[in-house]
């Protein structure tokens, strides 16, 4: 069973790349892998992990990834203190490997499985996955996270006033426990807005699409990846949840390449 299970989750996986890479095709532009991810060899050192524990974030057998995938867990009464912020987050850091530059597009591509049984917060949100801002405080420019009983996207750059926020996925949140969700997305960064792309795709289909929208703090070239649960009011506001534990797959982050 473990073999067959193995070799479902290989083959879902690669139709889903095929189906995503032909889409890019479709949209013309080559892209040049910057950093890829391979969590069956463990977690690459240069990494940096914000979590409460040393065992918060570990790689561990999962047949659905097609091998090993990459566990986060943390609990509502673990100390934050000396988490980054001090606030409850346990997310893996790729500043010290790759960086998003404005002026630049990207694509990132990544998996997620929600538990079987997780039950959503329907008190506060969760963040999920993350580009983060270099040098800056303030909100991430972009955030993919569980808000409501659905997905939700904000994108921003260093005013407040610029946000932008996309729910989709009445109640899929649910619905996809136990199942690995494929994301790819295409960010190009500007801190005025007018070059500005910001397009998320769930299993091949496009959820969200930003254009002509800040989407980056002004003048930041070091802007970087975090995958894992944010949950910034989690000690400061009531939540029906005390144990978060969510599996992502490996990551690969691009950058696309003028045509010749």
């Amino acid at each position: 069973m473990a073999n067959k299970l193995t070799w479902l989750g290989c083959a879902f996986l690669a139709v889903t790349a095929c189906a995503t890479a032909l889409l890019l095709a479709q949209e013309g532009g080559t892209y040049a892998v910057l950093y890829r991810s391979a969590w069956r060899d463990g977690i690459d050192p240069r990494l940096t992990l914000q979590a409460p524990a040393p065992d918060s974030i570990s790689s561990v057998a999962m047949p659905q990834f097609g091998g090993v995938a990459l566990k986060v867990t943390m609990h509502r009464s673990e100390d934050f203190a000396h988490v980054a912020s001090g606030t409850p987050r346990a997310e893996i850091v790729f500043a010290p490997v790759v960086h998003f530059a404005i002026g630049k597009e990207y694509e990132v591509r990544w998996t997620t499985m929600i538990p079987a049984g997780y039950q959503l917060d329907s008190r506060q949100p969760e963040i999920i996955t993350q580009l983060h801002q270099s040098g800056f405080t303030g909100s991430p420019p972009f955030a993919l996270m569980f808000a409501g009983g659905q997905y939700r996207v904000d994108v921003r750059g260093g005013s407040p006033a610029s946000t932008r926020s996309f729910t989709f996925g009445v109640g899929a949140p649910a619905l996809d426990a136990g199942k690995v969700v494929n994301w790819l997305l295409r960010y190009r960064p500007d801190d005025e807005g007018a070059n500005a792309l910001t397009d998320l795709y769930k299993d091949g289909v496009r959820v969200v699409h930003s254009t002509g929208s800040v989407n980056a703090y002004p003048g930041d070239k070091d802007a970087y990846l975090k995958v894992g649960i944010y949950k910034w009011w989690w000690k400061t506001r009531p939540s029906d949840v005390s144990d978060r534990t969510m599996y992502y797959g490996d990551v690969e982050i691009a950058e696309r390449r003028a045509q010749r």
